[in-house]
């Protein structure tokens, strides 16, 4: 084998690797004012916000929210202190709304809208879910 011709390959390979770096690095998280009140962060597509509720409020307002939007409810599992609920819009959409207490009075509310996630609409369902609590 020649080791002169791979050596030639190298730099083509790290600009790759430094290019692809980049290219997730910038796809991070990024925050957004839901409501006036509530901010959160949005993060590869998913919108995450922290409302200071108990778990099993938070849980009754997802459903009824997601109802409220027009959501057609697909999934619903919920353990002790987290719960992952899913719906479907008129448009076939996936919705999910991942659901976690992290502290006495404190749960995180996950939502994705469709499988790359569309903040807007992440924020207006987290909308009506805040209407219920």
């Amino acid at each position: 084998m020649n080791i002169t011709r791979y050596h030639s390959l190298l730099p083509l390979v790290f600009s790759l690797a430094l290019l692809g770096g980049v290219v997730l690095g910038s796809t991070g998280c990024s925050s957004v004012m839901v409501t006036k009140e509530d901010e959160g962060e949005v993060r590869l597509g998913e919108l995450q916000v922290f409302v200071d509720h108990d778990f099993a409020t938070v849980y009754k307002a997802a459903k009824a929210g997601m109802a409220d939007y027009g959501l057609f409810q697909t999934k619903d599992e919920k353990k002790v202190i987290e719960a992952e609920l899913e719906g479907r819009d008129r448009a076939d959409t996936l919705v999910t709304v991942s659901i976690k207490e992290v502290a006495k009075e404190r749960t995180s509310i996950k939502i994705r809208f469709g499988i790359t996630g569309d903040t807007v609409q992440s924020q207006k369902l987290f909308v009506a879910i805040k209407e219920h609590l």
